[in-house]
């Protein structure tokens, strides 16, 4: 193969590794490229994720864990091992040995989704919280929980109802519209959490932000910023919230 210099390539200034969990993954990649600057390429694999059962965790473990060694081997500047479920599968105590493990086997940076906004979550320096997610509302508390992760105290939390493998069908204005009755019943909140990378999250963040002066922090939304940092993009972007913009 002849030579090329990097800057030919697509992913001239990063090339981000994702391992999505979704079987079906479809917004993710829609609003990644929404988001980075020019010279930043998504390298994704899906997992095995459809209706979330034990088995499918289990089994997007394992296909990960492949996938991480097979895009190091593909040259990518770092691997982000998608789904909070899935990190913490083997434990919460053994979630950061995981990614210590990978960084020195790959000899490539490593993140997770759960390490990535729990970066995020202390940039923006969350405290009291309101969950918004895209799930059946019988999820609520479960997902409501992993807010304890990013030391943040739950307020209250919602859900839009979606059966997992049709989250890609939420309209854009739901975060808006649950971020604004959240805050209307918890004002004391100060950020209002979007977990889950696979629902339209990327366009309520600034408006929530400027409507109450608020931090709004989304899965996607920190993943990507948590990826672009350390990678040494410190670009600052607008239209997707303070995190991007200030940290």
């Amino acid at each position: 193969m002849p030579e090329m210099s990097r800057s030919d390539m697509y992913g001239s200034r990063a090339r981000i590794g994702y391992t999505s969990p979704p079987l079906t993954t479809e917004v993710f990649p829609y609003e990644f490229y929404k988001i980075v600057p020019a010279g930043v390429t998504l390298v994704v694999t899906s997992l095995a994720i459809v209706v979330r059962s034990k088995d499918e965790v289990d089994q997007s473990y394992d296909i990960s864990m492949r996938a991480a060694r097979e895009m190091a081997a593909a040259g990518c500047d770092i691997v982000v091992l998608g789904g909070v479920p899935i990190n913490l599968s083997r434990g919460a105590a053994n979630a950061a040995q995981i990614v210590r493990d990978l960084e020195a086997e790959l000899k490539v940076k490593v993140s997770t989704s759960t390490s990535a906004q729990t970066a995020a979550a202390k940039a923006l320096g969350c405290k009291k919280v309101v969950v918004c997610h895209p799930y059946e509302r019988g999820d609520t508390d479960r997902i409501a929980g992993y807010a304890k992760h990013f030391d943040c105290e739950v307020l209250g939390a919602t859900g839009w109802g979606s059966p997992f493998n049709q989250i890609g069908r939420i309209p854009r204005h739901a975060a808006i519209e649950m971020g604004r009755a959240m805050m209307k019943a918890h004002p004391d909140a100060d950020t209002i959490l979007f977990p889950s990378p696979h629902w339209p999250t990327a366009g309520a963040l600034d408006v929530l932000e400027r409507e109450f002066g608020v931090s709004c922090m989304s899965a996607h939304q920190a993943i990507v910023w948590d990826a672009l940092r350390r990678c040494g993009i410190k670009d600052r972007i607008d239209g997707f919230g303070r995190l991007f913009r200030e940290f």
